[in-house]
């Protein structure tokens, strides 16, 4: 393989939401992926090792918490960095992103969208054709499990 997935990090499922909905079915794809691929869970990106080849950054959180996630990032040496859109919440803080990937050489792909990627589509599009069938996608988002974080 060209890749490999050696660090997730996931401050929600490894913190407050890990006995929550979805945290012992993320556990139990941690402890797998752990054992079988030698992958390693972290609750920040400051816990990450340097590099020993290129990083690509995959930056799927709460859109006001991207621009604090990109930086985090380009801290942890990232080469690459693979951002959800919109990207942050406002023009300025994209464009100081964007200036700040410039200045640290770091190459940033734009336009995933986790609620609409292909292979959410195609499980939506399987799902409805097996009857009884029940899909639950679950969000790895770091959400405070209080009133007001979860809206």
């Amino acid at each position: 393989p060209s890749a490999s997935l050696d660090y997730v990090v996931e401050p929600w499922f490894l913190g407050g939401g890990a006995t929550g909905p979805g945290g012992p079915e993320f556990k139990e794809w941690a402890d797998e992926s752990a054992s079988k691929y030698g992958t390693a869970f972290e609750t920040s990106m400051a816990n990450l090792p340097d590099p020993k080849q290129p990083r690509c950054a995959l930056i799927s959180g709460r859109t006001a918490d991207n621009p604090r996630l990109f930086t985090e990032c380009i801290a942890a040496k990232s080469s690459t960095i693979f951002l959800e859109k919109p990207g942050a919440p406002t023009v300025a803080e994209l464009q100081g992103m964007k200036d700040e990937a410039e200045a640290a050489g770091v190459g940033v792909l734009m336009g995933y969208n986790k609620n609409v990627c292909k292979y959410v589509r195609k499980t939506r599009e399987f799902a409805e054709t097996v009857p009884g069938s029940h899909v639950t996608f679950v969000s790895n988002n770091a959400y405070e499990n209080t009133p007001e974080s979860l809206g």
